[in-house]
């Protein structure tokens, strides 16, 4: 068990804790899973935490946190969003310098981002038009499902990241997307 588990549970009372405690920066994770154990009394360890929230009460307890905590959240929150943000741009920046520098790699990522995309589709169609779908059809069909949200984050994601980091921070975001 680990703190993105414990995270998925605590964000149905406690939206912004849990997305500390399930964010990709480890130490924010850590923290969040501290603050929790201390808060419930609790060893400061996923099992310790995760028995501690079978009692409906402590998840509502969570809520509570939460409101006393907001901007130390909150702060967290901006710092996993920048994380997500800087791994997007770092990838883009990485493609750019391999087209300017002529190298015949930088085709690839829109290769694979074609394939996957059109794999996506036709596996779509085949579990929506089969009558009995297998299976193996399905579980292809998730696996096809996350990485064509990978791709269209890769494309897409720096400006959903951007207007997250702002809304987050206050500033910036005007509600478009």
């Amino acid at each position: 068990m680990n703190w993105k588990d414990i995270g998925t549970s605590v964000a149905k009372v406690a939206p912004v804790l849990g997305a500390a405690l399930g964010g990709p920066v480890g130490a924010i994770a850590g923290a969040a899973g501290t603050l929790i154990g201390s808060f419930l009394g609790v060893e400061p360890e996923p099992e310790a935490v995760a028995k501690a929230l079978q009692n409906p009460e402590a998840l509502l307890k969570l809520k509570e946190l939460e409101v006393k905590q907001q901007g130390q959240l909150l702060g967290w929150q901006r710092a996993q969003l920048d994380a997500e943000l800087r791994n997007v741009q770092d990838a883009r920046a990485r493609e750019v310098a391999l087209a300017k520098a002529g190298h015949g790699g930088a085709w690839v990522t829109g290769v694979i981002a074609l394939v996957v995309i059109c794999g996506f589709f036709w596996m779509l169609n085949i579990v929506v038009t089969t009558p009995e779908v297998s299976e193996p059809a399905l579980l292809l069909l998730g696996s096809l499902g996350t990485a064509f949200g990978a791709v269209v984050n890769y494309y897409l994601g720096s400006s959903l990241g951007s207007y997250r980091k702002d809304s987050a921070s206050g500033g910036g975001g005007n509600g478009k997307l």
